[in-house]
Formats: C-alpha cells, sequence, structure tokens
C-alpha cells in the first residue's frame, strides 16, 4: 500500500468531505469561508493514487473572522504559553467508508499536526465527534470539555494537543 499525503489541494478535500460528512452523515453546512482562506491547509491523503482521504488545520483567528458566532473552543491548561496565533484548529478529518481501520486517519492527524507546527501552531485543539474520540487520544490529544450538541445537534467534545515539545 502506497501512501502519499499533500497539502493544497482542496478540491480533493471537499469531494471527501461531501461523500463523508454530507452523503454519508447527513451534515448541512460543511464548506465554509476559512476553506478558501490561503492561512487554512488543507491535507489530502492518496493510497496507490485514489483519494482516500483528508483534513484541515487553520489558525484560530481565521474561524474568529469567519464567523464571530462559531463556537470558541474552551481554554485549557495547555493554552499556558501560547501566544495569539499559536493556536490552531483542526477538523473535516475523514476517510472514506471502503478504506477505513487500516490507520489512515491516524496518518492524516499526525501529518496535520506536522502542518500546523511547521506553519506555527504550538498548540491544536479540535472538536471530535464523540467516537472518534478514541483515535485523537492515541495521537494524543486530552479531552478538555465535556461532550457537547453544537455541531448540527451531533455529539463531539473538544481536544487539545501541545505540539511544540512542551
Amino acid at each position: 500500500m502506497d501512501i502519499q499525503l499533500k497539502t493544497g489541494c482542496f478540491e480533493d478535500a471537499a469531494l471527501v468531505r461531501r461523500a463523508v460528512f454530507m452523503d454519508e452523515q447527513g451534515y448541512e453546512n460543511e464548506f465554509e469561508q476559512i476553506d478558501e482562506d490561503p492561512g487554512c491547509i488543507h491535507v489530502t491523503l492518496y493510497v496507490d493514487g485514489q483519494l482516500t482521504g483528508c483534513s484541515r488545520v487553520f489558525p484560530e483567528e481565521l474561524e474568529r473572522a469567519a464567523d464571530a458566532e462559531a463556537p470558541v473552543p474552551p481554554a485549557c491548561d495547555l493554552d499556558e504559553g501560547v501566544a495569539a496565533g499559536e493556536t490552531y484548529i483542526m477538523g473535516r478529518v475523514a476517510v472514506l467508508p471502503a478504506m477505513r481501520r487500516r490507520g489512515l486517519a491516524s496518518a492524516i492527524v499526525e501529518a496535520s499536526d506536522t502542518c500546523a507546527r511547521d506553519a506555527g501552531a504550538k498548540l491544536i485543539k479540535l472538536h471530535a465527534q464523540e467516537y472518534v474520540l478514541p483515535l485523537y487520544e492515541k495521537a494524543g490529544y486530552t479531552q478538555i470539555a465535556p461532550v457537547d450538541y453544537e455541531d448540527e445537534g451531533q455529539p463531539h467534545a473538544w481536544m487539545a494537543k501541545r505540539v511544540d515539545g512542551r
């Protein structure tokens, strides 16, 4: 299995996100102004040349600028020593159904962590669907808030991870 990760392929990421979040899971509000911002890093994963998965990471300030009503990530102990612009948000991690249970989501999360760190992140926060919390825990994320239903009524929880070696 030849795995390749790329950045900057929003059109491919959009195909995966539409298939997983809209067609499979029934989400309506999948795409946002953030997706088009140059500070938003789209990560795509290919297996044997075939598009398989995606994610995005971006500075937290982009979300505030795009939507003042968007849920604010909760403060946590991991925020200590993190300046403005050094917290990134990861989201839209998805793998097409036929390719699940092969560790590919973990590869996408790891690549997203690296991309965010390389762009200046010290801390990454994410709002994960409850059923995939173990995936993020395995990748070193800590749950920082109780489960909520802010995202189209689906159970999610905020998680965070330092990526600056602290």
